[in-house]
């Protein structure tokens, strides 16, 4: 999505967010779902079409993840590009054509961070889903006045031991605690 696209998006979120000069919670939540969703859709979008600069805008970095078994730091592009490579090989080769995301909730945290859930479903060839859904926990900082990055990821996969490796995979040992 293009810089311009983004800043509309963001600014009309903001917006939102202000009513008559004052900041109402509910609001404020609106605009922290629309962060977050925005952040989901670019970097499913750019993961699906293997658009890897598209997608590692959407990170900052040390980005941490962290599944039932590992807690992994991402300290560099090399790292994050082999996270996304794996992923690109791991749905390939499990015929994933989709991965539907939906915001369960996101709020706040400061006027800096926003916590948010969402559920992630994959999606096989022709439609069938073969695993449960899951929970995904994040933390996305603002960098610029419009530029939101994930900073950590907690996902809570319990049906499948191979997509928890993955998502662990860009690390050496030493970075890896489990």
């Amino acid at each position: 999505m293009p810089d311009d696209a983004k800043r509309v998006i963001l600014i009309n979120a903001i917006t939102r967010a202000m009513e008559w000069g004052t900041y109402i919670a509910m609001s404020q939540d609106c605009a922290a779902e629309e962060i977050a969703d925005l952040l989901l859709f670019e970097t499913g979008t750019a993961l699906l079409a293997g658009d890897f600069d598209r997608f590692s805008a959407c990170f900052g970095l040390p980005h941490v993840i962290e599944t039932a078994d590992t807690r992994s730091v991402i300290r560099d592009l090399t790292g994050l590009r082999k996270t996304f490579d794996e992923l690109r090989r791991y749905y390939r080769d499990t015929q994933v054509v989709d991965v539907v995301r939906t915001v369960v909730e996101a709020r706040f945290i400061d006027c800096d961070t926003v916590g948010s859930t969402h559920v992630a479903s994959i999606v096989h060839a022709y439609g069938v889903t073969r695993r449960k859904p899951y929970p995904v926990y994040s933390v996305i900082r603002r960098h610029d006045p419009l530029d939101w990055r994930i900073m950590s990821s907690l996902y809570v996969i319990l049906d499948s031991e191979t997509h928890n490796d993955v998502l662990s995979v860009s690390l050496r040992p030493s970075e890896v605690s489990g």
